[in-house]
């Protein structure tokens, strides 16, 4: 099985030059640099350290996602998004996981064995809340539904012919598989305070389209 690892930029300059060394070559088959349009230097730096860079046609984090399916080739596929949140070490614990036969696996932030030192008590009651709506209405079993650090099969992914142009592209990874009973495991991490850019993610607004996504799926099941 080869692994493709896609890593989502935007404006993340400093991340790419303190993240990226971490991450160690024989981890992976491939390496792709998936920008919605960096305007910091971001590409350059990318293009810099050697790394083939795909510039998104259309912008949003699951154009992003669906954009590193198009343009990799590895069976196994990995998100990872260089703002400091996301340890690079847990990548081959994710592929570890994944060879018990999983589909997806999810860097959970909020297992029993798991620590995030960047949620506010208000994204953490979001996600807990989502992920239990999301577990009762869709029979998954997961402690984070919404984290885009994970692990999925190309088949995996394909199949979920996934639609969402933001943010909310993470819960419909999660609640698409469970609906089509593909199996999600997660593995605990450790997430840090961002180290480099600006959080791209809005707690109202992205909290509004997750509502949406969530009606939509339960609607056309």
């Amino acid at each position: 099985m080869s692994v493709s690892l896609i890593i989502l930029t935007l404006n993340e300059i400093d991340g790419l030059k303190t993240m990226m060394p971490r991450i160690k070559k024989e981890w992976v088959d491939e390496i792709v640099v998936v920008d919605g349009r960096s305007t910091d230097g971001t590409i350059e730096e990318a293009k810099k350290q050697g790394y083939k860079v795909v510039v998104q046609e259309i912008t949003g984090r699951g154009e992003g996602f669906r954009t590193g399916l198009n343009n990799s080739n590895g069976n196994i596929i990995i998100y990872f998004s260089p703002d400091g949140n996301e340890i690079p070490e847990d990548i081959p614990n994710l592929l570890e996981k994944q060879k018990e036969g999983y589909d997806q696996v999810i860097a959970s932030r909020f297992s029993i064995d798991s620590v995030s030192h960047d949620a506010t008590f208000i994204r953490r009651l979001g996600n807990n809340m989502f992920t239990w709506i999301i577990n009762k209405i869709f029979g998954s079993n997961v402690d984070d539904a919404v984290n885009g650090y994970r692990l999925i099969t190309r088949e995996c992914m394909e199949d979920l012919a996934t639609r969402a142009k933001n943010f909310e592209i993470e819960i419909e990874m999660t609640i698409r598989a469970a609906k089509k009973g593909y199996k999600i495991a997660e593995i605990p991490t450790v997430e840090p305070k961002r180290t480099s850019g600006t959080a791209k993610l809005n707690t109202v607004i992205d909290g509004l389209k997750y509502v949406k996504l969530i009606l939509r799926e339960t609607i056309y099941w």
